[in-house]
Formats: C-alpha cells, sequence, structure tokens
C-alpha cells in the first residue's frame, strides 16, 4: 500500500466526530460534513477545519471572514449525508434547511454550533487548514447523549446510546 492508502486504511478504524460546516463568502456557499475539526487553542480560542481543494464548499469557505460549524446528535444522519453529497452547497442547504445569519448559512436542525472568524488558512496538501477564532456559540441544554460519529466508513453513535 502506498501512504495515502495506508492513511485511509489508519484511520478507518478511528472513530471521528462528524460536524457540519457552513459559510458564504462573495465566492458562494460552502456546506459539507467534516470530521477533520478539532480545537487548538483556548487563549485565543481556535478550532481548525480542514477542506478539500477542488470541492465546491473550498473556494467559498476559504474566501469568506466567518464560518460556522455544527454539533450533530444521532438523529440527525441524514444532514450529514446530503452535505457530504457533491452537490452545489446551497442546493444542500435548501434540502436540510437554513436560515441567513450574519456569520454565515445557520441550520436550522443541530445540537448546537459554534460561530468562527477566520484566523488563519494554511496549505495542507490536497485540502486547506482553515483556524477560525470563536466569536459565538450555542450550546444544547443537557450534553449530547448519542453524538454522530463516522467509524469504518459508516455512521454510527455511542454503544451507551441504544
Amino acid at each position: 500500500m502506498n501512504g495515502a492508502e495506508v492513511l485511509k486504511a489508519f484511520m478507518r478504524n478511528v472513530a471521528q466526530p462528524v460536524f457540519v460546516v457552513t459559510s458564504k463568502s462573495q465566492r458562494g456557499y460552502a456546506a459539507f460534513t467534516a470530521s477533520s475539526v478539532t480545537s487548538i487553542s483556548l487563549e485565543p480560542p481556535l478550532m481548525m477545519v480542514s477542506v478539500a481543494k477542488g470541492t465546491k464548499s473550498h473556494d467559498p469557505l476559504v474566501a469568506s471572514e466567518t464560518f460556522l460549524i455544527f454539533l450533530l446528535d444521532y438523529t440527525m444522519k441524514d444532514i450529514a449525508e446530503v452535505m457530504a453529497e457533491p452537490i452545489d452547497p446551497l442546493e444542500k442547504l435548501r434540502k436540510v434547511g437554513f436560515t441567513e445569519s450574519e456569520y454565515g448559512p445557520l441550520l436550522n436542525r443541530r445540537a448546537g454550533y459554534l460561530a468562527l472568524r477566520k484566523y488563519r488558512v494554511y496549505d495542507g496538501g490536497d485540502h486547506s487548514i482553515v483556524l477560525g477564532e470563536i466569536i459565538r456559540g450555542e450550546l444544547p441544554a443537557e450534553p449530547v447523549k448519542c453524538p454522530l460519529i463516522y467509524h469504518s466508513r459508516k455512521y454510527a453513535s455511542l454503544a451507551e446510546c441504544y
């Protein structure tokens, strides 16, 4: 196996959280499912999103000043599936339902979200790494009992949720 094949096979064994990322800029809309999202720093409060170059969401996200990261629970698997489709980002947003906000497209269904101001963009090979500083957030009243995760090429949740 070459390096890319080994990396994909390795990561299939890792349960990863599933997020949706949206933005709006002069380049259009970004809307996609992402598992390459992580916290980076507390001071300032930074999050990282990785977006594939050549996708319909890449240029709009990189050009945006603000973007949103949405937390999903297991009942929102349908949203993750739509956002993973290789279609126009605005069409995806219309399928799942959204409203415009000052930070970008706000999903009507969500477990919580973070609004971020673009902090830096770095080259990451076939992806761009976008850092954002948290400027606002909405958290669920109770911790998400059944977060949506991705493992071995399929959506899943924690066993204790069943």
